[in-house]
């Protein structure tokens, strides 16, 4: 019997919830060790990241990797979907959301085309880089033109714990595949990945 990708997002965010806060803060650190040595990274400019929430691995621990050319942002919800907002460091103006998102309140923003990179949260991923998010939808509806064949958009990597990895995931219509999912034991990359990890 298959499971459903309900009871799936469900296993993992309570495997993600058995975390210790060390346990968490450590595969995070690992996780953007991973990320930081994969030259998709070294060779992006601008780099999407999300601010972590309810226990969510933590993109933050790859800032300190930074190169001079690198720039971070972060998502803002404009309307049903997310643009991306420049910050500097961990500085910037912030608010919190309607969705309990902190988001920063900067003018300029810029679409998801502009990124070169975007790392994305996620709820469950299997080893084939499939991801379950947790349940909005605002990712798969921002990153709808990737479908179009003239869309030259960012490389997407999901990033998580190890603890949120499922046997195998059923992909749906609307859903936008990932590059890869980094994780603190492992780079998962999509077989027909574009670019190289190495």
């Amino acid at each position: 019997m298959s499971v459903s990708i309900d009871d799936q997002r469900r296993a993992a965010l309570r495997a993600r919830r058995r975390l210790a806060p060390q346990q968490a803060r450590r595969a995070s650190r690992q996780a953007c060790q991973r990320i930081a040595r994969l030259p998709v990274f070294r060779r992006a400019r601008r780099i999407g990241l999300y601010w972590p929430m309810r226990h969510e691995a933590d993109p933050r621990q790859l800032l300190p990797y930074f190169q001079a050319h690198q720039q971070a942002l972060l998502p803002r919800v404009a309307g049903q979907q997310l643009e991306f907002i420049a910050i500097d460091g961990a500085e910037f103006r912030q608010r919190r959301s309607a969705l309990g998102i902190v988001e920063p309140t900067q003018r300029h923003a810029r679409p998801v085309a502009a990124l070169d990179l975007l790392i994305m949260p996620l709820a469950a991923f299997d080893a084939a880089a499939r991801r379950i998010g947790m349940g909005g939808g605002f990712y798969d509806r921002t990153l709808a033109a990737k479908r179009n064949r003239g869309f030259r958009g960012p490389w997407l990597l999901g990033l998580a714990f190890d603890v949120q990895r499922v046997d195998r995931i059923a992909t749906r219509a609307w859903d936008i595949p990932l590059d890869a999912v980094a994780s603190d034991a492992a780079i998962y990359r999509r077989a027909t990945c574009p670019g190289s990890l190495r």
